[in-house]
């Protein structure tokens, strides 16, 4: 498959797009059903297992490697050292092996001590008032299930909307802006501890909508809004033979998926292949050059201020310290002269407080800049085709960085005098 996995420790932070398996090793007991379903009463015991149809994933219990903890998880399963791509009690794990798995008769999986009865761990209670002869299935997609018999296009329960580390094709990254639910990635604590960590990738729907990775309560990187074709930080996320991607912004969601095109891609080499970093110098450090600041990884001392604009601490940012960043050359005045200068090939900066609407004319949107004097820049904010919406900017201009193609125009306000001047 083509799953992003979120891995933490004391060292390294990456968020990866890869193909493959991911070695993390485990010991499990398996006995394997012969059946991917699972139906009221059944249960799952520590050394039983379901398998997906065509046998790529696997649902039982495991236990990470250098660990006396047991969970209840999916992993791929014909992989000699598979991954494990979901876990159930990732924060709730179990001591010993008394423990069964069990699908009731209100379509709820539950967790259980098999001696005491005492619930561990449960799905979420179904949305309906009833359910008739509920089921649980796992996909090939690696999804699990539970449906009322029927009508398994409308699941009452279903592990992708529980994310864990590891984002599968057909998974979302997501808001429902109806319920405020939210779907973001969570890491392990470590590689033998599926707790959840300190790391989270999901969606930032403040301002312009946008994803961010954070350490806790800090944001380490982000990928810059959608901008109609790519995330505007990613600008080698382009169509390709392995997966399709969507992302959909409108009144009741926000969401990020994509699918796989060519399924053989999954058992090629039966490891992780890395085709695409989210995060993968140091320009992507977020905020790294200041406001007004661009970070260009092509040259020997990353940060340089956008023309127009000088360090606002010349000394320290000699020294290399550029988190003060920069400011004008000239200050505004909200003078009628006025204006906006281009500036092409840029990570656009953070959307937190921006302002869009997703019909404008960008003639429109510059006359809206304009009119505003708090305003400090704009562009489309949908590049597809021949350019439509706009995307407003209040102060500081902050996180962008310069790449070589396939970066996003931005129009940025300057003073008369310093109109039309070259930015090279």
């Amino acid at each position: 498959m083509v799953p992003v996995t979120l891995m933490a420790d004391r060292r390294v932070t990456k968020t990866k797009l890869i193909f493959g398996f991911l070695f993390v090793g485990y010991v499990s007991i398996a006995c394997t059903y012969a059946a991917d379903t699972l139906f009221v009463k059944e249960t799952i015991r520590y050394n039983k297992t379901i398998v997906s149809p065509q046998e790529t994933f696997e649902l039982g219990f495991f236990s990470p490697a250098n660990s006396t903890n047991h969970y209840v998880g999916i992993w791929y399963k014909k992989i000699p050292k598979p991954t494990v791509v979901w876990v159930a009690n990732r924060d709730a794990s179990l001591t010993d092996t008394s423990r069964e798995l069990t699908l009731t008769l209100q379509g709820v999986l539950v967790l259980q001590d098999a001696t005491t009865g005492n619930i561990l761990w449960s799905s979420a209670n179904s949305s309906r008032a009833s359910v008739m002869n509920p089921i649980g299935q796992l996909l090939d997609t690696g999804n699990f299930i539970i449906y009322q018999e029927g009508d398994q296009e409308n699941p009452i329960w279903q592990s992708f909307d529980f994310l864990t580390d590891t984002f599968l094709p057909e998974m979302k990254y997501s808001w429902n802006l109806v319920t405020g639910v939210e779907w973001r990635l969570t890491s392990w604590k470590s590689v033998n501890d599926p707790s959840s960590g300190n790391f989270s990738y999901g969606i930032d729907k403040r301002g312009y909508p946008q994803p961010i990775l954070m350490d806790g309560t800090s944001i380490m990187f982000r990928t810059g809004p959608w901008n109609g074709l790519r995330y505007t930080g990613l600008p080698n996320l382009r169509p390709n033979s392995v997966y399709n991607f969507t992302f959909v912004l409108n009144q009741r969601e926000i969401y990020y998926r994509n699918e796989l095109i060519n399924t053989s891609v999954s058992m090629s080499k039966q490891e992780w292949n890395l085709y695409q970093a989210l995060s993968s110098d140091n320009c992507d450090r977020y905020a790294l050059c200041g406001p007004f600041g661009s970070c260009n990884i092509d040259n020997s001392q990353v940060c340089e201020c956008l023309k127009g604009f000088e360090p606002r601490s010349p000394d320290q940012w000699r020294g290399g310290n550029w988190s003060q960043g920069c400011r004008r050359t000239i200050p505004l005045d909200c003078g009628l002269e006025e204006g906006f200068n281009k500036y092409s090939n840029l990570k656009l900066p953070d959307t937190q407080g921006p302002w869009y609407n997703q019909n404008m004319t960008l003639l429109d949107c510059e006359k809206m800049c304009k009119s505003n004097c708090s305003c400090t820049a704009y562009t489309n904010s949908n590049i597809s085709v021949t350019g439509s919406g706009c995307l407003l900017w209040f102060g500081e201009l902050i996180d962008i960085r310069t790449f070589a193609e396939n970066g996003d125009s931005l129009y940025i306000r300057m003073p008369p005098s310093e109109l039309g001047k070259p930015k090279e």
